[in-house]
């Protein structure tokens, strides 16, 4: 990884102090978060709980408000297989909880990502100024985390979240 490793303390902090936009692109099928797990599990069964009700979600969406609120901007692209896995079916079910926080999340098939150019890499955009590199292991485990603010990098980086926020579809075309 390029940069300079973060823990996730100094991760926590970058995602609330930045100061105007946070963007995060998301290449991956599926992620093994230990604390999604037994939300996942129910989502699985047909017995899913609505976010906000979530102990580790509901959080998450009530600082998205927050920061929206106080003119901060936050989205994602996440690139979805074809067809979705079951992750991103769950990720597309929740989504308009995220709206409704103003979270703006696009979609976009795996093959338009490839034939784009986009990396096969996630990742965080930062105030367009710094980027946080995220490493994953083979099962899908976050592994680790670096931060750069390398000129040329994050340059190359707002290209890449510029071209795929612009081919993107919202999560209710995704889903169809």
């Amino acid at each position: 990884m390029d940069g300079v490793q973060i823990t996730e303390t100094e991760f926590e902090e970058l995602l609330r102090s930045f100061r105007r936009s946070a963007f995060r692109f998301e290449a991956r099928d599926a992620y093994a978060l230990d604390y999604e797990q037994a939300d996942f599990d129910l989502f699985l069964a047909g017995q899913p709980v609505a976010p906000p009700d979530v102990a580790w979600w509901g959080p998450w969406l009530e600082r998205i408000a927050a920061m929206t609120a106080a003119g901060r901007t936050v989205g994602r692209v996440r690139v979805l297989a074809g067809p979705p896995t079951d992750y991103q079916r769950w990720e597309l079910w929740a989504a308009p909880w995220h709206a409704s926080a103003g979270e703006a999340i696009g979609y976009l098939p795996r093959s338009e990502a490839e034939a784009l150019g986009l990396p096969d890499a996630d990742w965080w955009l930062l105030d367009d100024e710094r980027l946080i590199l995220m490493e994953f292991g083979a099962a899908g485990e976050i592994a680790g985390k670096s931060l750069t603010a390398d000129p040329e990098i994050v340059a190359r980086h707002r290209e890449w979240r510029d071209l795929a926020v612009a081919n993107a579809a919202p999560a209710v075309l995704a889903a169809t």
